[in-house]
């Protein structure tokens, strides 16, 4: 990458010097499968953006199925010849930085554009692709290798980025999407390329979902646990794993924060909670569904760990003031 200081303008204004060539030589080139294996994922007529459209030959495949497009690109010569072509809706945008409201596409489609990325930026391209999707899917195409590399020759050199297929993999599940399809195919111009070819579908931000126990001595004393993290008093809890139900979820995170065994008596309550982004050391807001178990203890013993720094007993109705906010009222629901 030291033969340009800045390879994507060099890459784009090459683009727009041999747009005309290029598009001479690849609108026709069919990527049939490629296309109806991707329209398989989206329903029929939804909204695709072309991520690196070119001359707008994948956006016309699209239309001619059914589906709505938009187009971009950030070679205006590329866009001149989608427009003569007949393309529809065209935007001279980055994929770095996509001019588009969250949640607008149904799919988006980037085929052999973000190889022209210094690797560095692809995570940027994804969240952005993430972005403007309506929970729905991403496909793209690479180049299998290991290099980065100018090809071309004076005044129309282009930067490409091979990849490995662990790395594409790793990228889209860093940026928001699940994998669905990972699978290679020749290049369709007989070239000595293998594409790697991925679809990808954005991971729903759903709340978390978790136990917690309220724990009551024989005097009535309810148990709390002043957490490592933030410093504040609350019932001994946490999230649920994917292969527990929501009751040994309970007595898993109790056992795992104070070292006792607990005994459901019985659910006393559920709540939705939202904590905003200070409460928690990685400074997110955290939406929250908890399911509250009245407990009682059958044994083991009060011991410090690297998420609790003290243990206490208090009278349900005098609680600590530096209190985790809806905690109370778990606990005196679990009196009732």
């Amino acid at each position: 990458m030291t033969e340009h200081a800045n390879p994507t303008e060099t890459t784009i204004a090459a683009y727009d010097r041999i747009a005309a060539e290029y598009a001479e030589r690849w609108h026709d080139t069919p990527l049939d499968a490629e296309i109806d294996r991707f329209a398989g994922y989206l329903t029929p007529g939804g909204l695709i953006l072309d991520v690196g459209c070119g001359s707008g030959r994948d956006m016309a495949a699209f239309a001619a199925r059914g589906f709505r497009t938009v187009g971009v690109d950030r070679s205006a010569g590329m866009l001149k010849i989608a427009a003569q072509k007949g393309a529809g809706s065209l935007v001279q945008a980055d994929a770095r930085r996509l001019p588009f409201v969250a949640h607008t596409f149904q799919g988006v489609w980037a085929s052999a554009s973000l190889l022209h990325l210094p690797k560095g930026d692809l995570p940027t391209a994804l969240k952005e692709s993430n972005r403007v999707l309506r929970h729905g899917h991403i496909y793209l195409s690479l180049k299998k290798g290991d290099a980065e590399t100018w090809l071309g020759e004076n005044g129309q050199k282009r930067f490409f980025v091979y990849y490995h297929p662990a790395e594409v993999e790793l990228a889209l599940e860093r940026n928001g999407f699940h994998v669905l399809d990972v699978h290679f195919t020749p290049d369709a111009g007989g070239r000595d390329i293998t594409w790697i070819n991925a679809i990808g579908w954005t991971r729903l931000d759903t709340p978390r979902v978790g136990a917690c126990t309220i724990v009551f001595n024989d005097a009535g004393q309810v148990l709390l646990t002043r957490r490592a993290d933030n410093g504040l008093w609350c019932v001994p809890g946490g999230h649920m794993d994917m292969d527990e139900t929501i009751q040994r979820t309970a007595i898993r995170e109790t056992k795992e924060e104070t070292g006792l065994d607990v005994e459901i008596e019985r659910m006393s309550g559920m709540y939705s909670v939202i904590y905003p982004a200070d409460i928690f050391p990685e400074k997110k807001s955290r939406s929250v569904f908890i399911v509250a178990f009245r407990c009682k203890i059958l044994g083991g013993e009060l011991t410090l760990n690297e998420e609790v720094t003290e243990f206490g007993w208090f009278n349900p109705h005098r609680l600590p003031d530096d209190m985790l906010k809806h905690h109370e009222i778990r606990i005196l629901d679990a009196l009732a």
